[in-house]
């Protein structure tokens, strides 16, 4: 009788586990951010975001909040989920022209290819869409809900 409760607990620990290691190496890329000596020209925090992802399963793209970092050629979006006030942190993407730069200094983000971009979007919300491998159809749609326009027009893909 204690063997499966023993055996419940220690896949549920090591599923634990799994997801702390992955929203700590976002956390550590973050951090790597901040203290890099690009320019951000706006950081904005706890942004109400929805994701829709078609094609081949991706849960890295399964987030309902994000920490937003605009640059001058750069937009950095730290997806992540929360469960009792902590922070999960899912993936990185970043959206850029410059992939090489980029890719170079954040070897573990998605920087995929751009498909679309609507600044001016229905309620608010900026709709970003893109691919994440050419190979395997996965497209991904992001909204971010109730960005002001001074934040818009920093957005500069």
């Amino acid at each position: 009788m204690l063997f499966p409760i023993l055996t419940f607990i220690l896949f549920f620990g090591f599923v634990v586990l799994v997801f702390w290691q992955k929203s700590d190496s976002i956390k550590k890329l973050n951090r790597q951010l901040l203290e890099s000596k690009v320019i951000i020209t706006k950081e904005l925090k706890d942004i109400r975001c929805f994701c829709f992802a078609t094609g081949k399963r991706n849960h890295d793209f399964r987030f309902n909040k994000a920490d937003v970092y605009i640059l001058e050629d750069a937009l950095f979006i730290f997806g992540y989920s929360e469960f009792q006030n902590l922070k999960w942190y899912k993936c990185l993407v970043v959206l850029t022209h410059r992939e090489d730069i980029y890719k170079e200094q954040f070897p573990t983000a998605q920087i995929p290819q751009l498909y679309k971009l609507n600044l001016h979007s229905f309620n608010q919300d900026v709709f970003i869409e893109f691919q994440t491998t050419p190979g395997i159809y996965s497209n991904i749609e992001i909204r971010l809900e109730n960005l002001n326009l001074e934040d818009k027009q920093l957005i500069k893909i």
